[in-house]
């Protein structure tokens, strides 16, 4: 598996990964599938030399995408802190990707000048918490009863790290 910053080419597959998450629910806030056109902004917004979007393929097969998104953009006492965002083809879940791209991540985190990422998502989403605990992220805030996914009512939790810089 090759992980490798993400150009324009990859954005159908990284739609495509997303929308999984959204009809899935309780991966995401969003309660309708995106569209590419719509998430060419975003996508353009992540500069790869600041905020990159990283992919994980395989056999020219993305499996995943990891992105590091500014935290209240534009605030200069928040330029060393990102929001870290993944998600993984269905397919392909529970094979070790997710833990790949995250640890890539966080090792390549630093050479952007980040001192700390954070996570946000739902509290009813044990599995990218567990994830994120493993990974060494803690608990640092929970938004309560703030989400309303087609009549079930759930909160987001904010998880953060502290990245070792050298």
């Amino acid at each position: 598996m090759n992980i490798r910053i993400a150009t324009i080419s990859d954005l159908r597959a990284i739609v495509e990964i997303y929308n999984q998450a959204v009809a899935e629910q309780f991966c995401t806030a969003d309660l309708e599938p995106v569209t590419i056109f719509s998430m060419q902004e975003w996508f353009v917004q992540h500069i790869p030399t600041k905020y990159p979007i990283f992919v994980a393929e395989q056999d020219s097969f993305i499996c995943g995408w990891c992105s590091l998104t500014a935290h209240r953009a534009g605030r200069k006492a928040l330029i060393s802190v990102a929001e870290i965002s993944f998600y993984i083809h269905t397919d392909l879940r529970k094979q070790g990707v997710g833990k790949k791209l995250i640890t890539y991540t966080l090792q390549q985190a630093p050479k952007f000048g980040f001192k700390h990422l954070f996570a946000l998502l739902l509290d009813v989403n044990y599995v990218s918490v567990d994830i994120l605990k493993k990974h060494g992220f803690s608990e640092w805030g929970h938004l309560p009863e703030i989400a309303d996914i087609n009549g079930t009512i759930c909160g987001q939790f904010i998880y953060g790290k502290k990245l070792i810089t050298s």
